[in-house]
């Protein structure tokens, strides 16, 4: 009997001490709150807020910071495409325009095209390729913005003329080409169309650029074979018509 009121007494002491535990760490997570909610107060009043301001968390700060960082870099582009003259090229507003020749007639002409298309390539970017060889309306277009018959290739960035492949392949060196391409949408697969060839063979004459006329015009006809030839008007002279997706 005496042994079973010792050990009652000793649980009842245990279950005093662990009481008086649990209220003192409540007290002092109290105290913690408080001193938390003071310093909350103290920042504001020194910062000039209102108290009703919440102070932003981590995640916030650094979402203001990747914020921060994306607006210095449209800056900086902006920036490098403004020391190149504004010239837009049709449709090129806020994209590549690129023209070019597939004619290997002047290899140097030729293989200037090659190095161009290889960068623009190799950065994945989505560009228009204008190929004045396939089609004199791009020749046409690239000789009236550059005021004379110059030759491809001719590189055309957000409406600002970059130059020819002297003037990219340095603007590549030096690390400022790919600061110019920023923004722009990136290639994920080739043209579902035209597979990236950017003409299509005319559907209305199948490639032969001419129809048969209803009605005879000296100007616009042929006599071959017997028969009166017409030119097709909705392909250009070598039967071919411009993608209707990449071009």
């Amino acid at each position: 009997m005496k042994g079973m009121k010792e050990r009652l007494a000793k649980k009842i002491k245990l279950i005093t001490i662990v009481s008086t535990l649990k209220q003192g760490l409540a007290h002092h997570r109290n105290n913690v709150d408080r001193t938390i909610h003071h310093l909350k107060e103290e920042i504001v009043v020194e910062s000039g807020q209102s108290r009703g301001c919440v102070t932003p968390t981590l995640p916030e700060l650094e979402d203001v910071d990747e914020q921060a960082q994306e607006h210095d870099l449209q800056e900086e582009e902006r920036g490098i495409l403004l020391e190149f003259e504004e010239n837009c090229p049709p449709g090129g507003e806020d994209s590549i325009v690129f023209y070019t020749t597939g004619l290997r007639g002047v290899r140097k002409t030729f293989e200037a095209c090659r190095r161009v298309r290889f960068l623009l390539e190799n950065h994945k970017v989505m560009y228009k390729e204008r190929d004045v060889s396939m089609d004199a309306e791009f020749r046409d277009e690239m000789w009236r913005l550059l005021g004379g018959k110059v030759t491809s290739p001719r590189l055309f960035i957000r409406g600002r003329y970059i130059g020819g492949a002297d003037e990219v392949v340095a603007l590549n060196e030096n690390g400022k080409l790919k600061k110019l391409l920023e923004g722009i949408s990136l290639v994920d697969s080739p043209c579902e169309c035209c597979d990236n060839e950017r003409f299509l063979i005319c559907f209305s004459c199948n490639g032969s650029s001419k129809l048969i006329a209803d009605h005879y015009d000296d100007e616009e006809t042929s006599n071959d074979d017997n028969k009166m030839w017409t030119r097709c008007r909705e392909c250009n002279e070598n039967g071919l018509v411009k993608c209707p997706l990449c071009s």
